[in-house]
């Protein structure tokens, strides 16, 4: 499994395999993915090997966080994308496939040949206060 110091992302943040950086600070980096979506598909990360969003401490996802809004408007400016898609697969069922937790920023194009949405139903008859409650319950105690 493609997980921690071992991961192919921490051995690119630490600099032993090399790729295209378009953004690097103290704790993050953000480069070209190699094997894009569309032509300007980028990767942000941290340089730290945690596996998923729920393992980053507050302050390195709020840093991370912070980048992404940069990184989008970069994006969308220099492919001239419609819009983007903005993902972080979390977990093998989710699509992840390196386990060291990163965001795609997807520049997207009107004809391109990218399928959305997923399907979506709706919460049956009292499921959503019902999930609700559930959720923000366990938000407040993590």
């Amino acid at each position: 499994m493609n997980t921690g110091a071992d991961s192919l992302f921490s051995k690119i943040a630490r600099g032993e395999i090399p790729c295209a950086r378009v953004l690097e600070t103290d704790r993050a980096l953000a480069f070209l993915d190699i094997n894009p979506v569309n032509p300007g598909h980028v990767l942000l990360i941290p340089k730290e090997p945690y596996a998923t969003v729920a393992d980053l401490p507050d302050d390195l996802a709020a840093h991370l966080g912070s980048l992404l809004p940069r990184l989008c408007r970069a994006v969308k400016a220099v492919t001239g994308a419609d819009g983007l898609n903005v993902i972080a697969n979390n977990g093998p069922v989710a699509g992840q496939t390196i386990f060291h937790v990163h965001w795609h920023i997807i520049p997207r194009f009107q004809d391109d040949a990218v399928h959305w949405p997923w399907p979506h139903s709706p919460y049956a008859e009292g499921a959503l206060q019902a999930m609700q409650a559930r959720i923000a319950e366990a938000a407040a105690t993590s």
